[in-house]
Parts: C-alpha cells; structure tokens; sequence
C-alpha cells in the first residue's frame, strides 16, 4: 500500500515523493511500537500484574492478561479495518494511475 500511496501522490502533484512516504511510513511505525509498548505497561499496571512471580499473580492480573492478548488488540484492528473503507485506491485506481505514469514517464 505504500508504494501505491507513492504512485497516487506522483500521479497527483507530478512529482515523485517516495523518500518522504516512506520515511513517514517509517516515523508511524515507530511510533506505534513506542505508544503500544507502552500502553502494554500500563494496562499491567493498571491490572495489578507483578513483574517476575509467574505463579503468585491476582485473579485480576490474569484477567487483565487475557484481556491484553485478545480484546484490546481486537480494539486497534477493527479501528484499522474500518478506516480501510475510507482508502480510495481501488484495483481500478491503480491500473489508471500504473498506465498514467507509464504514458507520462514515455
């Protein structure tokens, strides 16, 4: 999906911006790593988890356990699949804009 958003963006502006949507791709990323990481913390905290005694953990902690390995990851996903009925590039698009940028680069 990057390199189409690179297509779609020369296809747009006519000019070629690869290196700055790939290195933004890059910062999100990070940054979502940074903020999930921490945000994994957080919830154990929260849910009372204590660090290094595997076998003396609250009901609680093991609750908040399961609930950090299937429903708060559920959360971001549906957010992401959803957000992917607002994406515009389509088969279609991309055929348009591949054929496009081969006339013009001709």
């Amino acid at each position: 999906m990057i390199a189409d958003v690179a297509d779609y963006s020369e296809w747009k502006n006519n000019r070629r911006a690869t290196a700055i949507i790939f290195s933004a791709m890059m910062v999100g990323l990070k940054l979502g790593l940074t903020i999930g990481s921490s945000l994994v913390a957080k919830i154990l905290s929260v849910y009372g988890y204590i660090p290094g005694s595997e076998n003396i953990q609250t009901e609680f902690a093991i609750q908040g356990t399961k609930m950090l390995i299937s429903i708060y990851p559920a959360i971001p996903f549906l957010i992401g699949v959803s957000l992917l009925f607002f994406y515009e590039i389509n088969k279609k698009m991309e055929l348009q804009i591949e054929s496009d940028l081969k006339a013009r680069r001709n």
